[in-house]
């Protein structure tokens, strides 16, 4: 056998070889998904003890379309542009609020809307505060959205929340969509406030106090099923907060609520072998943001709480590192989660940092201790990464102290990572090979 041809053979075998780990290197190292047991495609209503499965209204056009919002900067003259929903009239009915989730082109949007188009109503006002939102939601119809003195109504998104305040005269509707995070796994807490209760009753910093006639909403509809003809239900009580989550109403109950500086989420039902996802809050950096919080070993309820801060009670940065962005939180002893968030690449070159040295530090007895850290996901824009904690009594992002390694280097849990190793380790393997064959030929 030549020399040429012995070698051809060892690259081949080295290529086997590596190959082969590489297999087993990412078949240990990628990340068992959290989905794959998650009710994505149901859903229920929770207010106070009572619980009932709905379903989206779904339709093959976008919320915004289906909603029909109209006004005289969005339809010209002799067109109805009462400044109100026209898709949803069919729906409408007077002196009542409507509620549903609805699933198009644009994926599954959450809807309210007040009162009724060419109704036989005198007005009215609400306020609606919903907590526990996906960070990519947002509003994407807001009835009233025009310019102009008499467009009174307001719609604000904070860190975990968005609210609205409405007012609106006789014969026409309040109201909006949020869209975006809805796709996925999710509850969100609706806590309402009609007529007397409202921001802008008898509000006289209005630039029109009267501007409606004394109108009330008096019933509180969930709406489910069939977009054209769908199964309506009344609510108990117009003053009670309204969660709308996926699952079932087996699964334990999820509330949110704002506080002065973020929000809770308070759980009932559990078990300890439940795995309950919550919302937290951004965290303090907008380059790393806490995804979710996916907790277990709760038995009965809890409340967690998340603010968009440093913790208090703990230093400011880990040992020997530099905190990139952390997270004010707690919640009942005894419980362990997974907690999910995600690095911009511009916040990692700013602070000249690779992903594999990017880990969650958790409180423990007052000080910082790192948790067990892997890296999901690369966007890049974004890494994304995931780490097991057994407390949520203050987390925070920095360096870590010890890279992630096998005796092999660095093992990610990206898919694919490791091919691209192994592609790297051939090449320079063909090029060796090919320079070794050229000097013995000459």
């Amino acid at each position: 056998m030549t020399g040429r041809k012995r070698g051809l053979m060892v690259v081949a075998v080295v290529v086997l070889v590596v190959l082969g780990s590489v297999g087993g290197i990412a078949g240990g190292a990628v990340a068992q998904s959290d989905e794959d047991n998650t009710s994505v495609h149901s859903y229920v209503v929770e207010q106070g003890d009572a619980c009932q499965q709905i379903e989206p209204l779904s339709t093959s056009e976008s919320v915004d379309s289906f909603y029909d919002y109209r006004n005289h900067e969005t339809h010209p003259e002799g067109v109805d542009r009462m400044y109100s929903s026209y898709g949803t009239d069919h729906l409408q009915e007077n002196n009542a609020s409507l509620l549903f989730l609805h699933e198009g082109t644009d994926g599954v949007s959450l809807v309210m809307v007040h009162d009724r188009v060419d109704g036989n109503t005198t007005g009215g006002v609400a306020t609606f505060d919903v907590v526990g939102l996906p960070h990519e939601a947002d509003w994407e119809v807001k009835n009233d959205d025009y310019d102009g003195p008499t467009n009174m109504d307001e719609f604000d998104r904070g860190d975990g929340w968005a609210s609205a305040d409405w007012i609106w005269i006789e014969s026409r509707t309040g109201g909006g969509a949020i869209q975006g995070g809805l796709n996925d796994p999710f509850a969100v807490t609706v806590h309402p406030a009609f007529n007397e209760d409202a921001e802008y009753y008898e509000n006289d910093d209005l630039y029109d106090p009267d501007w409606y006639d004394g109108g009330e909403i008096e019933e509180w509809h969930v709406l489910s099923g069939d977009a054209n003809n769908p199964d309506r239900s009344e609510l108990t009580s117009l003053s009670e907060p309204v969660t709308i989550r996926t699952g079932t109403c087996d699964d334990p109950s999820v509330t949110y609520d704002r506080t002065g500086d973020g929000i809770t989420a308070t759980v009932d039902d559990a078990s300890a072998d439940d795995v309950v996802r919550l919302q937290p809050t951004n965290g303090s950096d907008d380059g790393v943001q806490f995804e979710r919080v996916d907790v277990t070993d709760l038995e009965g309820s809890g409340t967690f709480a998340f603010e968009s801060s440093q913790p208090e009670g703990l230093p400011a940065s880990p040992s020997d590192s530099e905190s990139i962005g952390s997270l004010a939180s707690s919640g009942p002893e005894d419980v362990t989660a997974t907690v999910t968030f995600s690095v911009d690449a511009a916040t990692l070159d700013e602070h000249d940092l690779e992903p594999d040295h990017v880990a969650l530090y958790e409180n423990d007895g007052g000080e910082w201790n790192e948790s067990e850290t892997a890296l999901t996901d690369e966007t890049g824009a974004a890494y994304h990464f995931t780490a097991e904690v057994s407390s949520l009594e203050g987390l925070t992002v920095a360096e870590t102290q010890e890279p992630r390694s096998t005796a092999e280097g660095y093992a990610s849990s990206v898919p694919g990572f490791e091919l691209g190793v192994a592609a790297g380790v051939l090449l320079l393997l063909t090029a060796a090979w090919a320079a070794r064959a050229r000097s013995q030929s000459t």
